[in-house]
């Protein structure tokens, strides 16, 4: 009786009916400890935290199990204060590596990386006395730690104890090597991902797409792409990874070849919404209209253009990369769930394709919503900068600060620049690089620069060039730039001046190319 009622509870309660698994639960005559754990199982799974804090008082006893569903439910509540005072009173009869993994995950899940590595420390030595030692749970929580803190040194710390620990016979354990290759591959040490990857016995799918993540992150394509023909399996991620891989390197027609491919695949791996916001993506970037229209239809019949967000966000870039501001109006409307990105995307959008009153209008509205960050500010100025709108762009830019919270950076000032610049209003332009916290970059000079030769003003030109040259002496488009400013502004001697200078030190300027050819 107890244990067809105990998974009765267990049934409902993984239905989220919890009221009912409660009601047979309060009406059991007798209850084991599965039981009672099942219960507190049901309520930490249905959110019930509060009614699952009275039940574990109520248990007549507890379990390591009891112990690690409370930590769990006070994880994702966000008590990690409480979570911990649970963790330490724990008996010592009851520790055990489950319980440490549960409160390691705890302190990770809610963003505390350091503490997280600071109770593994701790307890290690202890623990380890006790008989209890990391398991593979422990160590995948421990490289994500890893990350987050973008430590190295201590990755390879946990690293060597992964060596030292863990069975590399045991098939079990070959989803923490994946990790390693991941983290060593975002940190940058492609030899010691590929080391490991070589090394290991047993390999799954996700290795697989492990390792051709890692190349696609390090631009390595052709070698992206040669591990992706070599699988012998292959799911969704497979081809996204390598169609995204493709569509960032510049390679976007190889892309649509490989989405046409897996269309007409007779296997289950089918496109899900990630590869059609990646092949969006890439529409936008060749401008691909109709291809990118049907693409619209596809994700209209999934009910992806409405349903996710991501996909809806990559068709606002889409129509408003293709110049369809009507299109980019349609869909932003229609989304029911929108995101920063979603209003960013649309204020971007319409700025950029001479709408920016309007951009300015919906602007308004995403800053009265609360729903912006400091690219809203990036795509009001740009906004302000393709439609003249200078006035109200530097009033955007003096009050994102007081009135919003946004700190400017360097994306901000270079926006304003080009905005005063493109006005013509070079003196004002130079002015605003005495404001920058920080030191201006090379692509805040080169914006002067530009500026200064499309309205001929050499005097601050001449600043903005001996500037970029300090930053990147290497960069012949200044001197280049330079002596046609000089030639613009009648100052024939001094521009034959810099490009004199310019062969003295061997600069050339790289060759332009027409991909049109004669048939």
């Amino acid at each position: 009786m107890i244990i067809s009622l105990t998974k009765l509870i267990t049934d409902h309660g993984k239905n989220g009916e919890f009221q009912k698994s409660r009601k047979i639960f309060d009406e059991m005559p007798h209850r084991n400890q599965i039981t009672w754990n099942a219960m507190l199982t049901v309520l930490v799974h249905s959110l019930q935290l509060e009614a699952a804090c009275q039940l574990f008082e109520e248990m007549p006893e507890r379990d390591s199990t009891s112990y690690t569903l409370m930590i769990s439910g006070f994880s994702r509540s966000g008590l990690v204060i409480e979570a911990r005072e649970l963790f330490d009173s724990i008996p010592s009869s009851h520790q055990n590596v489950v319980l440490w993994t549960a409160m390691i995950s705890c302190y990770t899940l809610n963003r505390l990386s350091l503490q997280a590595l600071k109770l593994f420390c701790s307890c290690y030595g202890d623990f380890f006395a006790l008989g209890i030692v990391p398991n593979s749970f422990t160590f995948s929580i421990m490289l994500k730690v890893c990350a987050d803190m973008q430590s190295r040194a201590t990755a390879d710390q946990i690293h060597a104890l992964i060596v030292k620990l863990l069975d590399e016979e045991d098939r079990g354990n070959v989803f923490v090597q994946n990790s390693l290759i991941d983290l060593h591959s975002k940190f940058g040490d492609l030899i010691k991902a590929e080391k490991i990857f070589n090394g290991l016995k047993w390999r799954d799918l996700s290795t697989w797409n492990t390792i051709m993540a890692c190349y696609t992150r390090h631009s390595l394509v052709d070698k992206a792409l040669e591990v992706f023909f070599s699988m012998k399996e292959k799911d969704t991620l497979s081809w996204n990874i390598v169609m995204s891989c493709l569509g960032d390197s510049g390679r976007g027609e190889e892309a649509l070849m490989l989405f046409h491919h897996l269309l007409r695949l007779s296997t289950p791996v089918k496109p899900n919404p990630s590869t059609y916001t990646i092949i969006l993506t890439v529409c936008a970037t060749l401008t691909a209209l109709e291809l990118g229209r049907q693409i619209h239809t596809c994700t209209v019949k999934l009910g992806l253009s409405q349903n996710n967000v991501f996909t809806g966000n990559s068709l606002i870039t889409m129509y408003a990369r293709c110049g369809q501001v009507n299109d980019l109006e349609q869909v932003f409307s229609e989304m029911p769930k929108k995101d920063v990105v979603s209003w960013n995307s649309v204020i971007l959008g319409l700025g950029q394709n001479g709408y920016a009153r309007k951009a300015l209008e919906i602007a308004k509205k995403a800053l009265k919503l609360e729903a912006f960050n400091h690219n809203t500010f990036i795509a009001i100025l740009t906004s302000c900068s393709h439609g003249g709108m200078v006035d109200e762009g530097m009033e955007c830019f003096r009050t994102m600060r007081e009135d919003y919270g946004i700190e400017p950076c360097m994306d901000h000032y270079i926006c304003v620049i080009d905005m005063l610049g493109r006005a013509g209003r070079i003196t004002d332009a130079h002015n605003i690089f005495p404001e920058m916290t920080f030191g201006p970059n090379s692509v805040a000079w080169m914006t002067l620069l530009s500026a200064c030769l499309a309205h001929e003003n050499a005097q601050v030109g001449e600043i903005a060039a001996r500037e970029l040259q300090n930053l990147e002496p290497d960069n012949v488009t200044s001197y280049v730039m330079l002596a046609s400013l000089y030639g613009k502004t009648g100052r024939v001697e001094e521009s034959k001046k810099v490009l004199s200078l310019m062969r003295k030190k061997q600069l050339r300027k790289e060759p332009g190319c027409s991909w049109i050819v004669e048939m």
